[in-house]
């Protein structure tokens, strides 16, 4: 060992040594030993950590970095002598046991430290804190998110290939809750050849497929395209999955570059649990039943053009219990072994199931999740070189089905609203799918009111949703009262029928002298995820709207807020009025934030268009595309202006 006086020669003196490393503005930590206890810590580390004490092992300090794979990453740095670092890695923490979970971003670098003797001794942590630059970059993607898909830049042609021929969506089924996640692997490769299926069968049945071409590119996209149609025509047919597979078998013989394509294909009764599965050259299932993850068996099947045929396993599902389809990208990670991959991906998976690997995100869907952070967590460490595809059905108990009965009166379809977005939201449907069916039925329910029930007696109306097994909602809207004639000239009226009919899958109603029902059918699914970036995580979809409520901006923009519906029309009215001098001097309308646009606040835009059209004004709506608003305007043919003027459109005076 050399000895101070050399050291102080080659490194400097000891005391400005720890001031240097007191003075470091990113965290450094210092571990010694195979247990990681701490024994030292910078300023930075002490100011933003104060739960941190010298002498305590890691993982007893912060227990929560044991699902986040920090601890195994120290092991491994400790056993290897191997440096690990990523760059804007996502880490949960309780920093002050207090039992708050804060989340950051950062870039980390964990490298050993050596003994005298050479052996590793210890490990030492740099964490540079990143989350300001995350979230402000998050932010700006989704002012850009917000943009109509017209000035979306795609990558590159290979990409916007394959994300026009892989499935767009998943199903919302009631007895199964289903996710996909596709990772698009390198920027070079462009598109693969992975994909992913999920459908509703026959008599309650689910079929899920994930396949594997050969290669990458536009090529192995179209080959894709070519097998992910038959297999699903095949399957849709009510062919078993061992039918399915040989003719698509036979089929692959007149498609170059099929040959050697891998597939699992199962077959889900959501009602008895039986869960089928055939693995034809492809990795087995991942079953998690209890909190326990288990690789289901091969099958023994070959991949297309092998000659070897293709068996089915049978598994029992109980409520509760996750399967995970994937693709090898997840498992064939550069620089680790396949075997300690693959035990790794059941431990991840388990532990994002349950909750326990970001616990700031429980509230999310489990099979959304056990998708997004099973990425994220497997791929940070090593990163990736294939396209990953991930599948996730959990069977559920079937949802119940919604009824209530509210009085009829002007805040009627107010009080619907509440409760049917709150039920849609627990079925799984999406936010578009929500929307649709919510103005659907608020039209329904404002028609009973003022057709039926307008010069009558009070009465109710009753309303009922339910989702059956083929995922389509069956909504209703029922009245005792009498719908008054049509007008042969509804002016501005009518809108809210029209609506139904043009959103909905299917809509009608029937009158009668005991009254009058008003019903929809509507497809649910969910939009699959493909992602570029695996540590981003989706964003929580928003469940509750917020109240009514019109501000100004200015002299010349309005802005308003929650739902506009026949209750709210008359002050938006008024509102408008009020600032247009009667349509005399130019106006903006702001409705970017608006959450229900009913017919009635149509009727208003629509009369204050026409008196600025009147008297030579301007009256702008504007509306992001996406939006509830954008949607209902374009839909009417009311013009909308998608971009705002200024950056004013969220300061209310």
């Amino acid at each position: 060992m050399p000895d101070g006086a050399d050291l102080d020669n080659t490194i400097g003196e000891a005391d400005v040594v720890r001031r240097a490393f007191d003075s470091l503005p990113s965290f450094v930590v210092a571990f010694a030993g195979p247990e990681h206890r701490y024994v030292a810590a910078n300023a930075a580390t002490r100011a933003a950590f104060p739960a941190v004490r010298l002498g305590v092992p890691a993982r007893e300090l912060f227990p929560e970095f044991e699902g986040q794979n920090l601890i195994d990453i120290l092991d491994r740095v400790y056993r290897t002598g191997e440096i690990q670092q990523g760059r804007e890695w996502r880490f949960q923490v309780d920093v002050d046991h207090s039992g708050t979970m804060q989340e950051i971003f950062g870039d980390i670098v964990v490298s050993p430290r050596t003994a005298p003797d050479g052996s590793v001794e210890g490990t030492q942590v740099m964490l540079t804190d990143a989350t300001a630059q995350v979230h402000e970059r998050t932010a700006a993607e989704a002012r850009a998110a917000e943009l109509s898909e017209r000035y979306t830049q795609v990558r590159d042609l290979a990409i916007m290939v394959q994300r026009a021929l892989l499935s767009p969506s998943v199903p919302v089924l009631p007895g199964a809750d289903i996710a996909a996640e596709y990772l698009v692997a390198t920027q070079d490769t462009g598109a693969g050849g992975d994909w992913f299926e999920a459908m509703p069968g026959d008599s309650g049945t689910t079929c899920l497929v994930v396949g594997d071409v050969v290669g990458h590119g536009v090529e192995a996209a179209a080959v894709m395209a070519q097998l992910r149609t038959a297999i699903r025509v095949h399957l849709l047919s009510g062919r078993s999955i061992g039918e399915s597979l040989t003719a698509v078998d036979e089929f692959s013989k007149f498609v170059p570059g099929a040959r050697a394509a891998t597939l699992c294909i199962a077959r889900l009764d959501t009602a008895k649990g039986t869960f089928e599965y055939c693995t034809a050259g492809h990795p087995p299932p991942l079953l998690i039943s209890d909190g326990v993850p288990r690789f289901l068996e091969p099958t023994g099947a070959g991949p297309l053009g092998s000659g070897i045929g293709f068996p089915t396993a049978t598994e029992q599902l109980g409520v509760g219990d996750a399967v995970l389809l994937y693709t090898d990208g997840i498992v064939e990670r550069p620089g680790r072994p396949l075997a300690a991959s693959t035990a790794e991906l059941a431990d991840v998976a388990a532990r994002v199931l349950e909750g326990s690997a970001f616990p700031i995100e429980t509230a999310t869907r489990a099979v959304q999740r056990l998708c997004s952070q099973t990425l994220e967590l497997m791929l940070r460490t090593t990163g990736y070189s294939d396209d990953v595809t991930l599948l996730a059905v959990q069977r559920r108990t079937p949802p119940p089905s919604l009824h209530l009965t509210v009085d009829a009166g002007m805040h009627a379809a107010r009080e619907v609203r509440v409760p049917l977005r709150a039920w849609l939201s627990d079925i799984g449907a999406d936010d578009l799918d929500v929307m649709i069916i919510v103005q659907i039925v608020s039209e329904f329910v404002e028609n009973s009111f003022e057709h039926g029930y307008r010069s009558a007696a009070t009465d109710v109306i009753e309303v009922e949703a339910s989702l059956d097994d083929g995922g389509m909602v069956h909504a209703s809207v029922t009245d005792r009262g009498q719908w008054k004639t049509p007008s042969a000239d509804p002016g501005m009226r009518g809108r809210g029928l029209m609506l139904a009919d043009a959103l909905a899958t299917d809509s009608h109603v029937v009158g009668g002298d005991n009254g009058t029902r008003a019903s929809i059918t509507h497809q649910l699914s969910r939009p699959a995820h493909i992602v570029t970036e695996p540590n981003i995580a989706p964003v929580a979809a928003q469940v509750t709207a917020p109240e009514f409520s019109v501000g100004v901006v200015g002299d010349e923009r309005l802005v308003v807020r929650g739902d506009v519906d026949s209750a709210a029309a008359p002050t938006l009215d008024t509102q408008i009025s009020r600032q247009s001098r009667s349509g005399t001097v130019p106006l903006t309308i702001e409705l970017s934030s608006v959450t229900h646009m009913g017919s009635a606040g149509l009727r208003v835009l629509a009369e204050a268009l026409e008196r600025s059209r009147q008297r030579g004004t301007e009256l702008d709506l504007v509306a992001p595309p996406g939006s509830p608003a954008h949607h209902v305007l374009m839909l009417v043919g009311l013009p909308v202006v998608t971009e705002p003027d200024d950056s004013t459109a969220d300061r209310v005076d």
